[in-house]
């Protein structure tokens, strides 16, 4: 076993967290009249996001819209505010930090966004539904993986990624004293309840995740709860770790 070394681990979500927006909705900007038409929208099913995005990506093929189109369109989605720098600090400080994202986005979104951003290298790693492109220049996405957990998105459980890395990460020597989970959404909980005393939760003032935090018994979430507007907050948080 490596000699351990112990870090502080930053967990992030992806949309309307590091990026201001949606991913999987930004994209329909390059569908006709910029929006999914109501028959569309009508075959998403209630946790069956992934599935639903694979029909987007195909009625946007099928109205001719290519690769370069997608990943320039994903270049220009706003981060949020100061998150870059939040990023950017991580990155300047890769001895004491690890930085994971976990999203229910996708490869080939979350990718071109980070290098878009600049900040690609301040991510370890990255676990989010894995797509592609095939032949005939059409986007695929697949779900995750598959698990037992019943308040999750079929293809996504945050706290079974989030558990399994870190306990990946204990077998190779790495032991964190402190998880910093930055958030906006409700698939965000699950994970969250699995945390100790000496982490810290920071939901995004106005989203889900809080609204559902706030519904919770204080028994029912062990970490500490700082909320966020911008990312000058969340930065604040992770100098105080160091």
């Amino acid at each position: 076993m490596a000699k351990e070394s112990k870090k502080v681990l930053a967990v992030f979500d992806f949309d309307h967290t590091i990026i201001d927006d949606n991913s999987d909705t930004w994209v329909l900007k390059l569908a006709p009249n910029g929006q999914a038409p109501d028959w569309l929208r009508q075959t998403y099913r209630n946790g069956y996001w992934t599935d639903y995005m694979e029909n987007v990506f195909k009625y946007l093929h099928d109205n001719g819209t290519m690769p370069d189109e997608i990943l320039d369109t994903m270049g220009k989605i706003p981060y949020t505010d100061k998150m870059q720098n939040v990023l950017k600090f991580i990155s300047s400080n890769s001895t004491k930090f690890d930085c994971i994202v976990i999203s229910d986005s996708n490869t080939v979104f979350i990718e071109t966004i980070l290098k878009a951003g600049g900040v690609k290298q301040a991510v370890s790693s990255t676990f989010t539904n894995p797509a592609h492109f095939d032949k005939s220049n059409c986007l695929h996405v697949k779900p995750f993986h598959k698990h037992p957990c019943k308040s999750c998105p079929v293809n996504m459980c945050k706290k079974t990624i989030l558990l399994e890395y870190i306990g990946t990460q204990a077998q190779d020597g790495v032991v964190y004293d402190k998880v910093v989970y930055v958030g906006d959404g409700g698939n965000d909980l699950c994970p969250c309840k699995e945390l100790s005393a000496s982490d810290i939760v920071m939901p995004r003032r106005g989203y889900r995740l809080i609204k559902k935090i706030e519904k919770l018994s204080k028994s029912s979430l062990r970490a500490k709860v700082v909320p966020w507007e911008s990312g000058s907050e969340v930065l604040a948080v992770l100098k105080g770790c160091i």
